[in-house]
């Protein structure tokens, strides 16, 4: 194989369809085969041949165009790429998402709130709670450094850092998620004392300037802006550079977002010193906390703070040796050259090109759907051309020529549709069906052919110019063109496919189940469209997915004054979009009810017995209640169940019958399962009936239509903050006895205090009266009949099983919470629980099918570590809840006052405890 020679063919591989030759054979075997007892001359002078030959040259001039590149195919006349029209997302719109990890909302902070030098975000956990604060973060801001500042806790400076950064984290948040404890660190001094040794031959002060960078570079490490060239140079991917949230400032690469610092060790500000240039050793090298005493030991950073030295501070001593003398570099021309290593070291600014420039939605355009009419290529003797057939002809060769032509122009229009259909790729794919003309065939006419108005009947046969004829988009050439390529059905089959392509792009595959449902019960009587409901449905879906896509998991910020639409955002549009629900529904659902022509009684009452006669009608006897008929365009369906909204929509259940009595027409209405039927208007003729009866099932349809939705209730929001005394313990045995619970409810963390002095200490070696006496301090005991010594015994035992966790379910520990009511909880009913609360009175929500799809939606399309909860509400239940939910929304605007409480929250916690069961 390593000694075969390699050669270059001298006959390259063609494609037949740009072979003339090999087109014009091909064509004439198969004449041959068709026709060939019939015909038998094949010379270049038969009509026949010189019409295959033209239509040869065609096909290779199409075939010639679709050879083109794709790009220039797909140009416009300025040489761009619709991106829209073909879903061509950047990658910045596709490849970036909302802030998922840790990480992502630390980027996102530091790109968008001036005045963070660092920050770090930490989940509430626990040591010996599994699953404790799950959902819940602690946020610690380190403050940038600026003379004569003061950013602390409490400092007007620092409310409005932590405003800005609370404000960031909690649009962007996600759901299940709250960043409860947001907090700026103090600096703790650090002094450092040390000698180094330096080589002569580099500048004394450069290399100074380079220790000092070193040591700020282990003591805060910085965080950079870098384009998406420089990242590209170091090895990343353009997947993992764009992946997280997109930031206006660069790219943060995650190897910059170091961890807390929680002590300083002397041997790592060593090695840094050690590895810059011109440094030849570190001879010796102490840190102190207070400026008096220095040591090798590390330093602890105290919960609260950050590290922080002053290079300029008298504490720090630091000896720069060359040739064994010690050199003094502290001067004008060092400090101004370690202020420009600060600055490069930290790379804050903004004028970086943050991704690079994309050429590939351009190129050459062409003009490929001008079609030149093969009847200008004949021969002058078939007088087809632009000359046509001489005044002077007799009328029998005028016939000939036009009736070749009209011959001449079937092929012609495939020929011309071929380009139309190669240069109408942006309307094939556009996802913007409601933008464009609604077609995948495309066409075009064929006024370019020599002398063609006399052929087109549409033309001929009417009164205007052709110019005019041309200019008219739906004169009846074109319908017919129309009319001819493609109908409805053909239409959304083909268009379906193509949008259910673009989807597939990004990994989707929407269920049809919901719109079909949608579209059967909410579609308008007798209405057909060619854009139906589910081209609508995935077109937008399709428009709306650079931000539907990257914010599907977020939850809505609850600090902004939130209304029914403030609510929509993230997780709820996306849910929303695959339902089919309308968006906008701005005011709760139950409002629908509210209205003046709307009697709606949520509870029981007295309704008179209707008085019911007989009627005749069409041979058939039916039994009719009139009250509350209305004439006039009204109707009245009196007391009806909440079903009506399902059957009331069904033609099935109207009829309209002529009352000879009354000389009027009724439309009536009655479900399968009654016995009478319902006067709900009366007309003069039967044509208003009809009318009437479409506005009620369309007026019944939009009641449905606009009550559907549902409402996101996140447990996170409803526990009690970490600093309230809400939380407890109990440790149970076997049938739910409680051996020892905690004496009184603590914040989080003193409970962590108990939980661990309870679990760490070896009671079984304490004496039991020592251990009652130690346990009684934090714990209440339960004796249960035991003597004090074997119930010791007995809770020793228990706890010492607990440092075994996962071998049985008893004993166990409990965790509580207790709400500001008084009302105590087990604490796993705020962990990343939400709770889903809809309606049960929309037409397609009564359809216990539908319930289960909307069901397992919400589990598809959930984080599979949220537990999700559903309540299906009437309406006196829904109204119930609505008043709790919009009160409780309200009151989370001032969730980080110290003095928050919410009573609507208590009175939510208790209606989603009792309202437990579902249909």
């Amino acid at each position: 194989m390593a000694n075969q020679l390699i050669q270059i063919k001298r006959e390259k591989d063609r494609d037949t369809t740009l072979d003339y030759a090999t087109l014009r054979a091909k064509a004439i075997t198969r004449i041959q085969e068709l026709s060939g007892h019939a015909w038998t001359d094949y010379n270049l002078h038969d009509p026949g041949i010189t019409i295959l030959e033209q239509l040869c040259f065609a096909i290779t001039d199409l075939a010639y165009k679709t050879d083109f590149p794709i790009n220039e195919i797909l140009a416009g006349t300025d040489g761009q790429i619709n991106r829209n029209a073909h879903a061509f997302y950047s990658k910045a719109q596709m490849l970036c998402s909302g802030p998922v990890t840790a990480n992502d909302f630390r980027k996102l902070v530091l790109d968008r709130a001036p005045g963070v030098e660092n920050l770090w975000i930490e989940p509430v956990s626990s040591y010996y709670i599994p699953g404790a604060g799950e959902g819940v973060y602690r946020v610690y801001v380190q403050p940038q450094e600026a003379p004569g500042s003061d950013v602390s806790q409490h400092s007007p400076e620092g409310e409005k850092l932590l405003q800005s950064v609370r404000s960031i984290l909690i649009k962007h948040r996600n759901l299940g998620e709250n960043f409860e404890e947001i907090s700026i660190l103090e600096p703790q001094p650090v002094y450092i004392r040390a000698a180094i040794m330096i080589d002569e031959q580099y500048s004394v002060k450069e290399t100074l300037a380079h220790v000092f960078n070193a040591i700020e570079h282990v003591i805060y490490p910085p965080v950079r802006f870098l384009s998406e060239a420089e990242l590209l140079d170091a090895g990343y991917t353009t997947e993992d550079i764009y992946s997280g949230p997109l930031l206006s400032g660069g790219f943060i690469p995650d190897s910059d977002l170091k961890p807390r610092r929680q002590q300083l060790d002397p041997s790592e500000l060593v090695r840094s010193i050690s590895e810059t240039t011109g440094v030849l050793q570190v001879k010796y090298l102490y840190l102190s906390s207070d400026g008096q005493q220095y040591n090798n030991r590390p330093i602890k950073i105290e919960n609260g703070y950050y590290p922080h030295i002053d290079i300029s501070h008298a504490g720090n001593d630091i000896g720069i040796y060359s040739d064994q003398f010690e050199q003094h570099a502290k001067d004008a021309v060092f400090w101004s050259m370690y202020q420009k290593l600060r600055e490069i070291r930290k790379r804050r600014f903004t004028g970086q090109q943050r991704e690079l420039a994309d050429h590939s939605l351009q190129a050459s355009y062409r003009d490929i759907t001008h079609y030149h009419s093969l009847q200008y290529f004949f021969p002058q003797i078939y007088n087809i051309g632009a000359d046509g057939v001489s005044e002077h002809a007799p009328a029998e060769r005028k016939a000939q020529a036009k009736q070749l032509k009209a011959y001449l122009l079937l092929f012609e229009q495939l020929l011309a549709n071929y380009l139309s259909q190669l240069g109408g790729l942006d309307g094939f794919f556009s996802p913007e069906v409601e933008a464009i003309p609604p077609q995948t065939y495309f066409f075009q006419p064929l006024y370019q052919v020599p002398h063609v108005k006399d052929l087109l009947s549409a033309y001929t046969n009417g009164t205007q110019h052709w110019e005019a004829f041309m200019a008219d988009k739906d004169n009846g050439y074109m319908n017919a063109l129309r009319r001819a390529i493609e109908d409805d059905a053909l239409y959304q089959q083909r268009k379906l496919r193509t949008l259910d392509h673009l989807l597939a792009r990004f990994n989707l595959s929407l269920p049809r189940y919901a719109i079909g449902l949608y579209e059967r019960l909410y579609s308008e009587p007798g209405s057909s469209k060619r854009i139906n409901t589910e081209l609508q449905w995935k077109s937008i879906i399709l428009q709306d997915l650079y931000y539907l896509l990257p914010e599907r998991t977020q939850s809505y910020n609850y600090l902004e004054e939130v209304t029914v639409k403030g609510t929509g955002r993230g997780y709820y549009n996306w849910i929303h979009a695959l339902l089919h629900i309308k968006p906008d529904n701005q005011y709760p659902l139950t409002s629908v009810f509210d209205q003046e022509h709307i009697d709606m009684q949520t509870t029981g009452a007295w309704h008179p017995v209707p008085t019911t006669r007989r009627i005749h009608a069409g041979g058939e006897v039916l039994w009719v209640t009139d009250d509350g008929g209305q004439a006039g365009g009204q109707y009245h369906f009196g007391h009806q169940p909440v079903s009506l909204l399902k059957l009331g929509i069904d033609p099935d259940n109207y009829r309209i019958i002529k009352d000879s009595a009354q000389d009027l027409y009724l439309v009536l209405y009655k479900t399968p399962a009654q016995h009478t039927w319902k006067t709900l208007s009366q007309h003069k003729t039967r044509q208003e009936a009809a009318i009437s009866q479409k506005e009620i099932i369309r007026h019944l349809q939009k009641l449905s239509m606009d009550s559907e939705g549902f409402y996101m209730v996140e447990h996170v929001l409803l526990k009690p903050s970490l600093k309230t005394r809400a939380y407890g313990f109990q440790l149970m045995e076997s049938a739910n006895n409680i051996l020892l619970e905690q004496q009184h409810f603590a914040t989080y963390e003193e409970r962590e205090e108990y939980i661990v002095r309870l679990l760490q200490k070896d009671w079984a070696a304490i004496p039991p009266d020592d251990m009652y006496r130690e346990l009684s301090a934090f714990c209440t005991i339960h004796q249960q009949g035991h003597s004090r010594e074997e119930l010791m015994q007995h809770i020793a035992i228990h706890l010492e099983e607990l440092r075994e966790p996962g071998k049985a379910h008893y004993p166990r520990m409990e965790y509580v919470c207790r709400t500001a009511g008084g009302k105590v909880l087990p604490e796993s009913f705020f962990r990343t629980s939400v709770t889903i609360v809809l309606p049960l009175w929309p037409a397609r929500f009564q359809y216990t099918e539908f319930r289960r799809f909307t069901e397992q939606i919400f589990h598809e399309h959930s984080p599979a570590h949220y537990r999700l909860h559903f309540r299906w509400l009437g309406i006196a239940d829904m109204k119930v809840f609505e008043d709790n939910y919009y009160s409780w929304v309200k009151e989370l605007n001032s969730f980080f006052d110290p003095a928050y409480v919410s009573p609507a929250a208590e009175r939510l916690v208790h209606f989603l405890n009792r309202n437990k069961q579902q249909p």
